[in-house]
């Protein structure tokens, strides 16, 4: 996987819009509660594993509220999955490669083994038991197995460029950042 992305503003910065079109589609629908309008209603978060230069605009999630029955409506992301404090990307980094060790994807990350090990047991074992990805498998042929989230969607996804296939990684994982799926 490509970990040269976590210092890659750029691609950060590309995130950042296509989580801006998540939320205007989002925003051109209707609550889905009561169906009164959508106001904005973005909220502080303190994003971990992003670049310096791209914190300030990561420091605030897209969501709104219901004009009319107050309810929250969050939209999909590419750059949060759900209420972590790490950004997606960095979840998604979270095995090492052929030819590192943990130690040195911790160290890349700025995380603790400890920290390591919580996402590795949630790539394993908590998102395999989520509706999310019961419904998503049937998608891959051959089926990814538990224990090899999340490299194992590597192959799955096409384009020639590290940046290419991890976005559409996280697109295809955007929904678990949404209120509607309860992440």
């Amino acid at each position: 996987m490509c970990h040269s992305l976590l210092q890659d503003p750029a691609f950060f910065r590309f995130l950042s819009r296509i989580d801006a079109e998540l939320a205007a589609e989002a925003r051109r629908g209707r609550c889905p509660h009561c169906a009164g309008p959508l106001h904005v209603a973005d909220y502080p978060r303190k994003p971990r594993g992003c670049p310096a230069a791209v914190r300030a605009e990561y420091a605030w999630r897209l969501s709104f509220t219901c004009g009319r029955c107050e309810t929250r409506t969050t939209p999909a992301s590419v750059r949060f999955l759900g209420r972590r404090v790490y950004v997606a990307l960095a979840l998604m980094l979270a095995s090492p490669p052929r030819g590192f060790t943990a130690r040195a994807v911790c160290d890349r990350l700025a995380v603790s083994a400890r920290t390591l090990a919580r996402w590795r047991t949630w790539w394993r074992q908590a998102l395999p038991a989520t509706p999310f990805w019961r419904k998503a498998r049937g998608r891959f042929l051959p089926p990814v197995a538990s224990d090899d989230l999340p490299e194992g969607l590597w192959a799955r996804f096409g384009g020639p460029t590290c940046a290419e296939r991890m976005a559409q990684i996280l697109v295809f994982f955007s929904p678990l950042g949404s209120s509607a799926m309860g992440a």
